[in-house]
């Protein structure tokens, strides 16, 4: 039976998922926040631009770490 192949995750690579998965996790809690008071509030724009700037900065994160690996 072959082995299956394994590689290693550069360890930039792997702290930009850690970090990022984390940061995704903080927008996943504000975006339920905003769910909730959409229900009888208004949500602002100022809101909605906290969480795409979480995501945004993951994203370039991510690019980055792969870029340099």
């Amino acid at each position: 039976m072959d082995g299956i192949p394994q590689t290693t995750l550069p360890e930039e690579i792997a702290a930009a998922i850690v970090q990022s998965s984390e940061k995704l996790e903080g927008a996943a809690s504000i975006l339920a926040m905003l769910e909730d008071k959409a229900g009888n509030r208004r949500i602002t724009a100022s809101e909605l631009s906290a969480v795409r700037c979480i995501v945004e900065k993951c994203a370039a994160d991510l690019d980055g770490a792969w870029e340099r690996a």
